[in-house]
């Protein structure tokens, strides 16, 4: 075995398209992994989205002779350090065989290229930041992921572990089963709550889609800015995340939450287009693909909850469990049999506890690492 570790140029297409289909060499043995739409995966990766306007990366391919069996990605987010005051480095988008010295071959030089450009930790994985896909799954194998979520082979956090990594953080996904009661104090207090502080609800308006994103946007700036890891998005960043998920939005699962008329939170809830992709094995909408996505929604059973914030300035009134609430009500009017409420921090207590209350299950656990380099 020669292993080599070759740094890629996110402005080579060809090496990019060798990057982007590792995954399917090493998971397709794996009946819970779910293909991620390739068209996805290049937008992220493409030099142009508005992600890299505030932070720099690297990305290499680990090869065996000539075969891939690794790659990585490290980053640098200046946005994140000059609002977190560190000097913080990520990796993220890592695959590998099951081989422990391409693994840390591959986190070594990550890591050597963090510390020339003088980062003093090495974290992750993020793919790239805490506002995409985030964590190593260390718990739930047994069930395929749910969009925009990760899923990766147990061995993982072995390698991770064994190269020095600590967890710094652990990530919840919840599940909630449809077919529940919700609990009478629940129902209770939200009637309380509503009638004494004039609460209101309302699903996003479609045809007003950029100036509900623009109320969003302000919302988002508040209501996260204390939250472990939090990465303020620009304006064009997350506009641009927005865009994206535009297609395959449910209104009704995207709900604000107002008080005496004023918009002071709001929750996300996306229909889980991953059992359709599923279906997809190829990661291409064309020319196949695309039926299966257009035909494909009536037999969508899942939701994610993707976020849920509200200003600062309303956290007391215990509005989230209002518009857990509220989501509940609407899910069960479309249908849907399952909900999974991800990711939430495990020491975010406003959150999780109203979760647990509904009887919610803790059934997967992402793990976010940690290393001091420098």
């Amino acid at each position: 075995m020669t292993i080599s570790v070759k740094k890629i140029s996110l402005d080579n297409n060809k090496e990019i398209k060798l990057f982007i289909d590792l995954p399917w060499k090493l998971y397709k043995d794996d009946p819970n992994w779910v293909p991620p739409l390739k068209m996805a995966v290049e937008d992220i990766l493409n030099p142009q989205h508005p992600f890299y306007q505030t932070a720099d990366c690297a990305l290499w391919i680990a090869y065996d002779d000539n075969e891939i069996v690794g790659r990585i990605m490290a980053t640098i987010n200046h946005h994140h350090n000059s609002f977190h005051n560190e000097r913080c480095g990520f990796f993220g988008f890592f695959e590998s065989i099951n081989n422990k010295d391409i693994a840390h071959q591959l986190l070594t030089t990550a890591k050597n290229w963090l510390t020339d450009n003088n980062m003093e930790q090495l974290r992750g994985p993020l793919n790239p930041s805490t506002n995409y896909e985030s964590g190593l799954l260390i718990s739930g194998f047994d069930d395929p992921p749910q969009i925009m979520m990760t899923h990766n082979p147990t061995y993982y956090a072995d390698f991770f572990e064994s190269f020095g990594l600590t967890k710094i953080k652990d990530l919840i996904a919840y599940q909630l089963a449809m077919d529940f009661t919700m609990p009478e104090r629940i129902t209770r207090i939200a009637a309380r709550l509503e009638k004494s502080n004039r609460i209101s609800y309302r699903c996003i308006n479609p045809k007003k889609f950029a100036q509900e994103i623009d109320l969003m946007f302000k919302i988002y700036n508040d209501a996260w800015e204390k939250n472990w890891g939090f990465v303020p998005m620009t304006e064009e960043e997350f506009k641009h995340t927005a865009k994206d998920l535009k297609s395959i939005l449910e209104k009704n699962l995207i709900q604000f939450v107002e008080v005496a008329g004023e918009a002071v939170g709001f929750a996300v809830g996306l229909p889980d287009y991953n059992q359709i992709f599923k279906r997809i094995p190829s990661g291409k909408l064309f020319p196949f693909g695309i039926f299966k996505l257009l035909f494909g929604k009536k037999h969508i059973t899942r939701f994610r909850v993707i976020t849920l914030g509200i200003k600062k300035d309303f956290a007391h009134l215990g509005l989230a469990t209002l518009l857990y609430n509220q989501l509940y009500k609407e899910a069960r009017k479309i249908g849907y049999t399952e909900g999974e409420l991800s990711w939430i921090l495990e020491d975010n207590k406003a959150m999780n506890a109203p979760l647990r209350l509904m009887g919610a299950k803790d059934y997967k656990y992402y793990r976010i690492y940690n290393q001091d380099i420098l």
